[in-house]
């Protein structure tokens, strides 16, 4: 169900997304002043609003990052206490499955290194203890069972072989999750910004675009005009014109 309103999500923004270039190209050929104005706001409303969601995303960004990671850890410990939805398993296994982790023991980066994560308040005789993610999953009804995600398979929610052996599977993965994920959180976050950046920066050249090839069939007309008219004399070339305007108003083509 959920892919499936996706999915007309996606149709409906790529309709919107053909039918404005449409207009904006109908616009810029057609050369009509008040379809390229009308254009040229609508980009630089977008423009604006990119800007905003840059700079609000960057000064919110921990609180975006703790946001999503809740729901995650929401979504693992739904899975372990078997009341979570077929969707929250799916999102369970694709994590598992992506990062190739196992569990959500909360975990600070700096604590993991050479694919390993330790727990920095416990030690034993050989130093500090490794933490295994596959203890995360502590399902009463299961025992020594977990999701088949963190065995490297995939396998439907519904299914008996959505969970794998704790104990049988030399491929286990117990790298736990959630430092992963801050990780991956932190760069998906940048990676956002900078591409709505690229935006803002497509938007301004594409209004800026437009703008010069307005001007510049103003320019050859004007010219094409004056020669049909045959005047070739020597204050033909002299004569000046008023300076487009270059300002966002009703007279800017």
């Amino acid at each position: 169900l959920s892919s499936g309103i996706n999915a007309e999500y996606g149709i409906v923004l790529g309709i919107f997304m053909v039918a404005f270039g449409a207009f904006g190209a109908y616009s810029t050929i057609s050369a009509r002043p008040g379809f390229l104005n009308c254009f040229f706001f609508l980009i630089l409303t977008f423009a604006l609003i990119e800007i905003a969601a840059v700079v609000a995303l960057i000064i919110k960004r921990q609180f975006v990052s703790d946001f999503v990671m809740s729901n995650f850890v929401g979504w693992f410990n739904n899975v372990n206490h078997d009341n979570a939805t077929e969707l929250e398993m799916l999102a369970v296994s694709t994590v598992q499955l992506t990062l190739q982790c196992c569990g959500m023991t909360e975990v600070d980066p700096s604590q993991c290194r050479q694919g390993t994560c330790y727990d920095s308040n416990v030690t034993d005789f050989e130093g500090e203890v490794a933490i295994d993610g596959t203890r995360f999953w502590t399902m009463s009804d299961r025992i020594n069972k977990i999701p088949a995600s963190c065995c490297g398979s995939r396998a439907k929610p519904t299914s008996a072989a959505y969970f794998c052996s704790r104990t049988d599977n030399p491929g286990i993965q117990r790298y736990p999750c959630y430092p992963l994920l801050l990780v991956w959180l932190k760069y998906t976050i940048w990676g956002v910004v900078g591409a709505l950046g690229g935006l803002i920066v497509l938007n301004l050249g594409v209004m800026f675009s437009a703008k010069w090839l307005r001007n510049k069939e103003k320019e050859d007309e004007y010219l094409y005009t004056r020669y049909n008219n045959h005047d070739t004399s020597s204050s033909f070339t002299e004569k000046t014109r008023e300076p487009a305007d270059t300002g966002f108003n009703s007279t800017w083509l």
